[in-house]
């Protein structure tokens, strides 16, 4: 193509050169360049809790094949089913029964679902003025779609650690594990991504960064399906040496795995790296280019009181100058300004439009000698390098033996919890209440890490995790073999997110195991397993609803928990049935009007609190919702019950991985 482009350039013909570039361009549309891989089949997932009826796809128990059916009809406790797809079935257009018991429906990634969260636990340390966190069993899929009616565009960094695809049998892709002798195992990798990719890129805020680990595996493959998918984005390859000992092959030995920053083009969002200084340096500028005259802006005072800063004046007049470089004002405030030793006028490192940003790493220090105060740097700031080489990047002893402390169980290749603090850290420093998302959750190190940072630098950072409740290979097969599949009890027992993640949340947090042993060790803050943390934390279970109930106002109670992350997870969340006129939650920040014809009294009940910020109005009548939404004000946001989320749910999610998403 390329050539053809340089011989359309030597035409002589204008016109004709022209109309040639309009067809080649065309043309180039139609034909795909970079990454190049088959779009497999729809991924599935099985749903042991839906109710099976007829149409309804279904898959045996017992069965991990892939064989799928679809239900004819239903008598009794048998249902009479044929193959969904010509040529698929064993017996093509024969039916064969099978007795319910032993089926479980099955649904295509990209068919409508109605989903709900189903409380499990929850962990309550931080009191009612810190968010909720939230964990939620599913898969990461359709989390994602129900996370895109609560978060679209609201995320600030979404940090994952998808499957490495190493060939090891470490993921499974429509419930068979894939290892190195599937020949496809590369495009069904890319395939799965770029489902997920889609719509994460959607709850990414404007400014959000999206942050991917991975290693060598598929590293080059990702890099450019992320270049199709994020074509505005700056990416960025930090390499992370998590094992320093090394991974001996044959010619190397593979110290390091990668971070890949994806940071929207032309603005400005990665904090700089902090250095403590052996030696504080003074905020005084001094040597060449040091005086006032030279940046009459750098020229201001600095307020200190009791030791501390407590404010930044402005920039004086230039035919104004103090009496010295500590001046006290009738309220005891020492007014500190750049002035040496010899008296000579010289000017701050920051500007005024800057100091704010450095604040937190400066430290006031009185001369023993003559009793006046100056201001110092206790330590550096750098942008950050693209190399990680640091012992608490180590996987080994800050992942794996961090997890094994505190859940007591072992779990493969967790990474670094300070590695991911860090790389959280440099997008959300200044952004105090941001929310994280980790749809590949696993052991749970980013909600681990989330907590390290708020306790660092004292912010509100929330973090959703998802991740699915696999079972190990050999423990599902065995599982299988005793009757045990998903869905029973005994088998989710023994999936990720029951037997690690959720029980790493409860007892990070609560510092002790569930028998009440303490947890023992401590942080690299200093600070004990033991002490845990002051954080809140609720786990659910991602379940399906039938729409027909949701329409009816049956499903009140299943859908309210959406309602509550929906208003950013504040407060304890309260159950309600739905039976009286309104929900206004007690500690929530949101209201939900159950009866319309109660308007008036509901609108009544608002004026008495003024922390509502989020309004639910259920009716069918989109004329009664814009006057319900116009009486109430700007001052709310208003969604209609339940035609948002049924509307929402109802419209086929193939339609994020459409045009956009093709590679």
């Amino acid at each position: 193509m390329a050539k053809i482009e340089n011989l359309i350039a030597q035409i002589p013909d204008e016109r004709l050169r022209k109309e040639m570039s309009v067809e080649v361009r065309a043309l180039k549309k139609n034909k795909k360049f970079g990454l190049v891989f088959e779009e497999h089949l729809p991924e599935t997932v099985r749903l042991p809790n839906l109710t099976i009826r007829p149409g309804e796809l279904v898959a045996q128990k017992r069965e991990t094949s892939g064989q799928l059916w679809r239900v004819k009809k239903i008598h009794k406790n048998k249902a009479t089913c044929n193959s969904p797809i010509e040529g698929f079935g064993l017996f093509e257009n024969e039916n064969t029964e099978f007795l319910i018991s032993d089926l479980v429906v099955v649904r295509n990634f990209g068919e409508a679902i109605y989903p709900s969260l189903v409380p499990i636990d929850r962990v309550e340390r931080g009191g009612a003025d810190k968010p909720w966190h939230a964990l939620i069993n599913a898969d990461n899929f359709h989390a994602l779609q129900l996370l895109l009616y609560c978060y679209e565009a609201k995320i600030d960094v979404i940090y994952i650690d998808p499957p490495y695809n190493t060939g090891a049998r470490d993921w499974r892709y429509n419930n068979d594990y894939v290892d190195k002798t599937d020949s496809f195992r590369h495009s069904k990798w890319l395939s799965m991504m770029k489902k997920r990719l889609l719509l994460a890129k959607r709850l990414l805020k404007q400014d959000g960064v999206l942050i991917i680990a991975i290693d060598k595996n598929e590293l080059h493959h990702l890099l450019v399906l992320l270049e199709n998918i994020f074509p505005e984005y700056d990416m960025t390859n930090i390499s992370v040496v998590h094992n320093p000992r090394g991974n001996i092959t044959n010619n190397f030995a593979h110290t390091n795995e990668n971070l890949i920053f994806l940071t929207p083009r032309g603005l400005s969002v990665i904090a700089r790296t902090r250095r403590p200084n052996q030696q504080p340096r003074k905020l005084r500028r001094w040597g060449h280019n040091s005086l006032r005259t030279v940046r009459k802006t750098m020229f201001y005072p600095i307020y200190v009181k009791d030791g501390e800063i407590v404010r930044i004046g402005e920039q004086p007049d230039d035919d104004f100058h103090p009496t010295g470089k500590n001046v006290i004002k009738d309220n005891q405030e020492i007014e500190v300004w750049p002035i040496d030793q010899n008296r000579i006028e010289r000017r701050w490192n920051f500007g005024l439009d800057s100091i704010e940003d450095h604040l937190e790493r400066i430290v006031v220090i009185k001369d023993d000698e003559d009793g006046t105060i100056d201001l110092f740097l206790d330590a550096e700031s750098s942008v950050p390098k693209t190399v990680w080489n640091e012992k608490w990047c180590e996987a080994g002893k800050y992942g794996a033996s961090l997890v094994k402390q505190i859940v007591g169980k072992e779990f493969p290749y967790p990474k670094s919890v300070y590695a991911v603090q860090k790389a959280i850290e440099l997008v959300t420093r200044d952004r105090k209440d941001a929310i994280i998302l980790d749809f590949f959750g696993g052991s749970g190190t980013t909600m681990h890490a989330t907590w390290l940072a708020n306790r660092s630098d004292g912010n509100n950072r929330r973090c959703i995790l998802a991740t699915n409740n696999e079972v190990k290979e050999a423990e599902h097969k065995k599982l299988l073999r005793d009757g045990n599949f998903p869905g029973d009890e005994k088998y989710e027992a023994y999936g990720v997110c029951e037997s690690i993640t959720w029980p790493r949340c409860r007892n990070a947090v609560n510092g002790e195991r569930e028998n009440g042993d303490k947890l023992e060790g401590k942080y690299l803050d200093g600070v004990n397993f033991s002490e845990g943390f002051d954080e809140n934390v609720e786990y659910f279970r991602l379940d399906f609803l039938d729409p027909s109930e949701v329409a009816r106002g049956d499903a009140f109670k299943a859908v309210l928990p959406i309602l509550w992350m929906m208003a950013g997870c504040i407060g304890k969340r309260e159950d309600s049935k739905g039976s009286l006129p309104w929900f206004i939650p007690k500690q929530s920040f949101f209201a939900v009007l159950i009866k319309e014809k109660d308007f008036l009294s509901f609108r009544e009940l608002l004026t008495k609190r003024g922390d509502i910020k989020w309004i639910f109005l259920v009716t069918d009548s989109e004329e009664n919702f814009g006057m319900m939404r116009r009486i109430l004000g700007r001052k709310f946001s208003c969604i209609q019950l339940y035609k948002s989320y049924l509307e929402t749910f109802r419209l086929n999610m193939s339609e994020a991985l459409g045009e956009e998403g093709m590679v």
